[in-house]
């Protein structure tokens, strides 16, 4: 398993570094309450108790962090010079005629413009109250699956990626569940494992919908989006995103 503190956290060589580093974005850097992190004697006690037997990848996850929550979106006028560099993107010829022209209110753009990754603590996890809030108790039904099989590892408004819960096994294999608001309802295999997922948010920098842009491909609504701004937003950094159908 990758060092979630390193990759996601570090002030010197992280997502959290490269974020701040932009002149565009404002964050507060990864959450993860890596003090609060469970001993593996503690979260074996209770697999034990709950009868849930987690991927190994999953276990050494919550070993490091007890979460890993990431949020970045573009300055506005509530920050330095944040009117001018808010402009780049609001003042865009692209984003003006195929998103504001088109009804899209400058808030509903910005919120196209963020990122985000939120994996939640394990008790989270397994709680059926908390999967019925995140929608996705009553989702599985909907693909076909028992209500309670899809547990939800990163939620966003109209996308959550999600693991099959089987016979009290988590099965480490990353699904992508759409049907919230306007998306279809449609559960899509990624074909990843837990900590490939992990490797795929940080290549994309939680771009918001990235894991629906690697599912699609050019086919994903915001897959334009991503790969006009992501170079503006990051331009001290050399994209990696040829796993998500974009070169440059």
């Amino acid at each position: 398993m990758i060092n979630i503190s390193k990759k996601f956290r570090d002030r010197k060589c992280s997502l959290s570094k490269e974020v701040y580093d932009s002149n565009y974005l404002t964050s507060s850097g990864a959450i993860t309450r890596s003090n609060e992190a469970l001993e593996e004697e503690q979260l074996e006690n209770i697999l034990k108790q709950s009868e849930f037997s987690l991927p190994i990848s999953v276990k050494k996850f919550y070993q490091q962090v007890t979460e890993l929550s990431l949020n970045w979106e573009i300055v506005n006028e509530r920050h330095r010079n944040g009117i001018e560099r808010e402009a780049i993107f609001k003042r865009d010829i692209w984003i003006k005629q195929n998103l504001l022209d088109k009804d899209y209110s400058w808030e509903a753009v910005r919120i196209l413009l963020s990122g985000s990754l939120n994996i939640p603590e394990f008790k989270n996890l397994i709680d059926i109250e908390f999967i019925k809030a995140t929608g996705m108790y009553a989702a599985a039904t909907k693909v076909g699956l028992t209500a309670g099989s899809l547990l939800p590892l990163d939620t966003n408004e109209f996308a959550i990626a999600c693991m099959k819960h089987e016979d009290g096994e988590l099965i480490d294999n990353i699904y992508l569940y759409t049907g919230f608001g306007e998306f279809p309802v449609k559960l899509h295999d990624m074909g990843i494992t837990f900590e490939k997922y992990l490797d795929l948010a940080y290549k994309a920098k939680c771009f918001n919908y990235w894991n629906l842009v690697y599912c699609l491909r050019d086919k994903a609504p915001n897959y334009e989006l991503m790969k006009r701004f992501f170079p503006v937003i990051f331009p001290h950094i050399e994209p990696d995103l040829e796993e998500f159908g974009i070169t440059y």
